[in-house]
């Protein structure tokens, strides 16, 4: 039956509808389905019991090597970062616990990946072709920046705008005008 290759491809589909949800609306208030409809596609993708056919089974058995090890990274990642100085103050623990997380990681990589024999190729040559895409997109940006027109200053505010402002201030902050 197709039902299993059915549902790898319906479980990208809902991981891109989940993300797409996560950047709609204003910064502050974004949709609350994002995170339940990534997790619902996580799992129908890590969690398909199904029989698959074709090109979608060396994809489920890649995911099913992939999904332990980097669920385990992204909760390292996700303390590790929670623990960075933030206006010079730095929250050593989840630092730390963090970092360890991410080294248990490496570590299920590394003993329960097969690595093919020429992966320190691979990774070179990987590695110098993000390199020199990061830096091709670097110089790019450059270009483009330079290429725009730098704006004129804005003009003065009027003594009507200075007396708006000031009421919008003094209201914001309880202070009567006079």
């Amino acid at each position: 039956m197709i039902l299993g290759s059915i549902m790898i491809w319906l479980s990208f589909f809902l991981l891109i509808v989940g993300v797409s949800f996560g950047r709609m609306g204003p910064s502050f208030t974004r949709t609350k389905f994002s995170i339940p409809v990534i997790l619902i596609a996580l799992s129908l993708l890590y969690f398909n019991n199904l029989e698959i056919y074709d090109i979608e089974s060396e994809l489920a058995d890649s995911i099913n090597n992939f999904m332990p090890w980097f669920l385990v990274a992204l909760i390292g990642f996700y303390f590790t970062l929670s623990g960075v100085p933030i206006y010079w103050k730095i929250r050593m623990p989840q630092l730390i616990f963090g970092w360890i997380i991410i080294f248990v990681s490496t570590y299920l990589f590394i003993e329960f990946t097969e690595l093919p024999d020429n992966f320190l190729i691979a990774a070179i040559s990987t590695s110098i072709g993000v390199i020199f895409s990061l830096l091709l997109f670097v110089m790019f940006v450059r270009f483009v920046e330079s290429r725009i027109p730098p704006e004129d200053p804005a003009p003065d505010l009027t003594e009507d705008e200075m007396d708006f402002v000031r009421r919008i201030i003094s209201t914001n902050i309880g202070v009567d005008q006079k």
